[in-house]
């Protein structure tokens, strides 16, 4: 695989430290600016909405421009609004520059997977969008762990300041090695939005709001279903959420290579039938008693990891299959409204937890995923119609 590719990894790493790391440093983040935990945690969900807002909108600002040019130029955004935030003094400047960040990878994000995708040898093309997916799913191993505990030793500020610094060093590779490959031609706007009028696109769009809530539910919950589950709590839960991430990482790529060898969407159904094996799992174990070795715990959640994280280039590489619109505009929405879901885990979690106790948030994620594999059904039945006539 070329260079230019894993600078590419690179760029989603420090994009998906920048995302999840926030919650590794809630409590320094609220103590420094005088604001409540739960206030401080909207940090959170004000990048997943300013995520999927925006991806839509800064695929259509930036499609013209050359991939290099534009993929330098959201990273120094994101650099520079890293660095904001490191020196913010006040929350509502912190938000601000969170959301400037969010901006700036929902640009660069979409246009790393269809730059991946679009250079890739046709048997490769799930493969090489495995490897920038795999970026954020190794943010959860590494970037998070390094950055809150950087933020331990020498405040939160400085894990900003990380962030920042390996946003920098994926930028000057990306300048350094990655080919001067042409932006898309000038389009009109209602030319653009055709593929929304096919309702197998948009249908398909529409499955990744629930599959992304369901998908992340219980990720945001982990410290209450383990606790009900096996009773672990606090510092415990750094090698469970460790063996997740290395779990999301083998997902990431093994999607990659279904996608590749059996084709998109048989890959993806059976992905999403192993996301909702988890909750079930989950919610049957913790009905049936408990506490339960960590090591079952783990092996649930190491399930879920691998066939959620998974499920990534498989809907992207399957979206790319069904329509001729440029990729990156269609990557973008498919981004956007995943990140949509994330921000939906957090709030519909939340609510089922309050009314349910832990074992009501995988129940409620299992509906969710139950939903959308409904959903894709209907598009592959769709998608069979159109084929045929």
């Amino acid at each position: 695989m070329p260079v230019w590719l894993f600078t590419l990894y690179a760029l989603a790493f420090a994009s998906g430290t920048n995302d999840m790391v926030i919650a590794g440093i809630l409590p320094d983040i609220a103590a420094d600016l005088r604001v409540s935990v739960p206030v401080s945690g909207q940090l959170v969900t004000a990048y997943a909405l300013a995520y999927a807002l925006s991806a839509p909108v800064t695929a259509l600002l930036t499609a013209r421009l050359p991939r290099r040019t534009m993929l330098v130029g959201a990273a120094a955004v994101f650099i520079g609004a890293a660095l904001v935030a490191a020196v913010a003094p006040v929350y509502p400047v912190v938000l601000a520059a969170r959301v400037l960040a969010a901006c700036a990878a929902g640009a660069a994000l979409p246009a790393s997977i269809a730059v991946a995708a679009g250079t890739a040898p046709p048997e490769r093309r799930g493969r090489y969008i495995a490897v920038v997916g795999a970026g954020l799913t190794s943010s959860l191993v590494a970037g998070v762990p390094v950055g809150t505990w950087i933020g331990g030793a020498l405040g939160w500020r400085a894990t900003m300041v990380f962030v920042a610094g390996v946003a920098a060093v994926a930028a000057s590779g990306i300048w350094a090695t990655l080919p001067d490959l042409p932006g898309a031609e000038p389009r009109p706007l209602r030319a653009r939005l055709v593929p929304l009028g096919r309702p197998a696109v948009a249908l398909a769009l529409v499955a990744m709001v629930p599959g992304g809530a369901g998908a992340m539910m219980c990720y945001v919950y982990v410290s209450e279903i383990a606790g009900r589950l096996s009773t672990v709590r606090g510092a415990a839960l750094a090698p469970l959420i460790t063996a997740v991430g290395v779990a999301g990482i083998g997902g990431s790529l093994l999607g990659g290579r279904m996608a590749d060898r059996f084709g998109a969407s048989r890959s993806l159904i059976v992905l999403l039938c192993g996301t909702l094996s988890a909750p079930v799992a989950m919610y049957v174990l913790g009905r049936a008693g408990g506490p339960y070795p960590i090591v079952v715990t783990g092996v649930v959640f190491a399930v879920w990891g691998l066939a959620a994280w998974g499920m990534g280039p498989v809907a992207q590489a399957r979206l790319l299959a069904s329509t001729d619109a440029p990729p990156t505009e269609v990557l973008a929405l498919n981004n956007g409204t995943m990140f949509l879901g994330f921000s939906v885990a957090g709030g519909l979690g939340g609510a089922a937890l309050g009314a349910g106790g832990a074992l009501a948030v995988p129940a409620t994620a299992a509906g969710c995923l139950l939903l959308t594999i409904v959903l894709f059904a209907v598009v592959f039945r769709i998608g069979r119609v159109d084929a045929h006539r």
